[in-house]
């Protein structure tokens, strides 16, 4: 019967596209700017829809690769949600630099309680990193970086067979270097207001031995932000092309990452 074969057809569609929809919807869910908190989940999951429809007639990827019992189905589901999230965990160590960055330096200009809410992450962040984290973002789109994570989506599903997450050695060593990489990458993007708060505040300390007079509690304040600010400026020339590279080295690693996990 036509009615029956048509039935079957939509069925098998319904069940490929529930395979692809556990690692799409992870993956969107959680990566930056599009997995951010001020971005509503009504959004999300049509886009994660959009992305699914589009995707099931491109990625091999068969009904049959779903479990038929309850736990086998729990355990197929977990897989693909660990793999989406160290995919979307390891792009974030970027972002997170630069909302370390500059978050150290909002605390040197002596704005440490000046917090407004970063919409990446939903919490609250010095205007600096603020201010860095909406360049990286901006940049970010500017160079086509989302492309990133769609054709690692879609090359994953020839690489790391769903269901089949297989976490190596090779995998802990990446995020480890990933998150070591974080840590010298905010170092990079602070170095320079850094260093000039840090000479900043010797040279007020030794005006206020040599010239007590001068109240340089209430001089150094209005000071050290001038000086931070002026710095932070100056330093987009150096910050500009280290986030470039930045994303690139990201391009490179965020694939070999998901190879690692399907070996």
């Amino acid at each position: 019967m036509i009615e029956t074969a048509l039935l079957n057809w939509t069925l098998s569609q319904v069940l490929t596209a529930l395979v692809i929809i556990t690692r799409v919807g992870t993956l969107i869910f959680l990566m930056p700017i599009i997995g951010s908190t001020a971005v509503p989940v009504q959004i999300k999951a049509l886009f994660t829809l959009m992305t699914t429809l589009v995707l099931l007639p491109v990625v091999a990827v068969r009904p049959t690769d779903l479990p038929g019992s309850p736990l086998g189905f729990g355990i197929f589901v977990a897989s693909e949600v660990a793999f989406g999230g160290i995919l979307a965990i390891f792009a974030r160590f970027v972002f997170t630099a630069v909302q370390l960055a500059g978050q150290m330096v909002g605390i040197q200009m002596g704005m440490g309680m000046a917090g407004v809410m970063d919409p990446q992450s939903g919490v609250q962040v010095s205007p600096i990193g603020q201010f860095w984290s909406l360049t990286a973002t901006l940049l970010f789109l500017a160079i086509n970086g989302h492309h990133i994570f769609f054709s690692t989506l879609v090359e994953s599903f020839q690489w790391v067979r769903p269901g089949t997450l297989h976490l190596s050695r090779a995998t802990y060593e990446g995020l480890m270097q990933g998150t070591a990489h974080m840590f010298i990458l905010a170092v990079k993007i602070m170095g320079p207001a850094a260093a000039a708060l840090f000479f900043s505040h010797v040279a007020m300390g030794i005006i206020a031995k040599t010239v007590p007079q001068i109240p340089i509690l209430i001089v150094g304040m209005p000071l050290n932000i001038a000086v931070g600010l002026l710095f932070v400026g100056l330093s987009l020339g150096y910050f500009v092309p280290l986030m470039i590279n930045s994303f690139d080295t990201m391009g490179r690693l965020l694939p070999r990452l998901a190879q690692g996990m399907g070996m």
